[in-house]
């Protein structure tokens, strides 16, 4: 509906992931205004680019602002084929080939899988549609942080993608800033915290599938108290940045909360604490069978070789420049970061 309310043509397609799961991804394959004659597929010959969202978003956080400062308008009127995918579990990715969100078994994923499954998928089903043999990546936050798992576990994708563009990029999140600070200085005092999380939550999800919901409250109180709103936002992630739009704010709450599965949070968590980049640490019969060994094993990322480019800000508390400089840069070969 973002899409077309500022007059570009959208298109939607369904990725069906190797485990089953059913997500939806949008194209913007043309400027908005453009008429494309029938039969002449242009899009197949504009570069394809890829953006991936972060938790408790979806595809909506690259079009929430105006086309002039929405990043996936402004990339078509520049010429690229934009595709926008919706991870597994959010409102519109709710579907699965023989499982429904209301079983447990639906929800039995972490970010581990939407990095070996999702995106992947994806990135097949892209390229399969315009034709090209590469495409460039844009990640934010979580959508970074699966960006560069997929990579180290799957190497033969550096072929594909042509280069990273990194939002916001995630690596352990040891080193956030802000009250999210304070659940890790919770979890290194009391070491038996994140225990006692992976006991006994989950999987479940985690968020508002009724989004119509959370956009009728965001109109009804954040447009008479706006700044408080855009107060409530900057305590938890950060100060606005001076190009924030603030009478866009009641858009900006009605697309957070969006659904995940508990395990997502149990893994960034744990890589919190301890400082890591592990796959999910779930119980030792859990690991055994998802890895072969009883302890979850770490992501290398050594084996990334496509060019990334990193976007961080001053202001971000939760990817903050700390996260760049002691948790991504060690950990990648030199000359990959550009």
């Amino acid at each position: 509906q973002m899409i077309a309310h500022w007059g570009y043509p959208v298109e939607s397609y369904d990725v069906t992931t190797e485990d089953g799961y059913i997500l939806k991804l949008l194209r913007i394959p043309h400027p908005r205004g453009s008429v494309v004659s029938s039969g002449n597929n242009s899009s197949c010959h504009r570069t394809p680019i890829l953006f991936g969202h972060g938790m408790l978003q979806d595809a909506s956080a690259y079009l929430q602002n105006p086309p002039e400062s929405s990043p996936g308008m402004i990339l078509a009127d520049a010429g690229f084929d934009v595709f926008l995918i919706n991870w597994r579990g959010t409102f519109v990715s709710q579907r699965h080939v023989r499982l429904s969100p209301r079983d447990t078994e639906y929800w039995k994923f972490s970010i581990d899988d939407i990095a070996k499954y999702d995106v992947p998928a994806t990135i097949e089903k892209v390229l399969a549609l315009n034709g090209a043999k590469e495409l460039y990546y844009v990640g934010h936050s979580m959508g970074t942080l699966v960006g560069f798992m997929m990579l180290s576990e799957r190497p033969e994708y550096n072929s594909k993608v042509r280069a990273l563009f990194m939002l916001g990029p995630a690596g352990s999140g040891h080193n956030i800033k802000g009250v999210t600070r304070f659940g890790i200085l919770l979890g290194e005092t009391f070491p038996g915290v994140i225990d006692l999380i992976k006991r006994f939550v989950g999987p479940f999800e985690f968020g508002l599938n009724a989004p119509w919901l959370l956009a009728g409250a965001a109109r009804l109180f954040c447009r008479p108290f706006l700044k408080l709103c855009r107060d409530a936002l900057a305590f938890s992630i950060g100060p606005p940045a001076k190009m924030y739009n603030f009478s866009r704010t009641p858009v900006y709450w009605s697309h957070l909360m969006v659904s995940i599965s508990t395990w997502n949070i149990l893994e960034l968590a744990q890589n919190a604490v301890h400082d890591t980049i592990n796959h999910v640490d779930i119980s030792p019969e859990e690991n055994m069978r998802r890895y072969g060994q009883t302890t979850p094993p770490t992501y290398n990322y050594s084996k990334i070789d496509s060019d990334v480019y990193l976007f961080s800000s001053s202001g971000d508390f939760i990817t903050t420049f700390d996260e760049v400089e002691k948790s991504l840069r060690p950990r990648m070969k030199p000359g990959v970061i550009k």
